[in-house]
């Protein structure tokens, strides 16, 4: 069984808690399939940001000739990128 990083652990829980958190309280008068999807999106959100940002990082290192490290760049990202989502949760309030 593949084993995965106490850090993207915590970061799928966050995203998942914050997606939660987005479904009952912003979205709780919008339809249930309108909803959904945009529960989804939201929770997506951190790991599409993620992906984006190291995909172009990685293309610019080879660009460079230098060794590109995708993992250490997306789990970077997504950490910064879930941080800002709670950050501006706890602002909203």
């Amino acid at each position: 069984m593949k084993k995965i990083k106490l850090t993207t652990a915590v970061f799928i829980m966050a995203a998942a808690v914050l997606a939660v958190h987005s479904y009952h309280n912003e979205y709780a008068d919008l339809p249930p399939a309108t909803r959904w999807i945009r529960t989804l999106i939201y929770g997506l959100g951190p790991w599409l940001c993620a992906a984006a940002f190291a995909g172009a990082k990685v293309c610019f290192q080879k660009l460079l000739s230098k060794e590109p490290n995708f993992r250490t760049t997306f789990r970077w990202v997504t950490g910064v990128v879930i941080g800002l989502m709670i950050f501006t949760k706890i602002i909203a309030k």
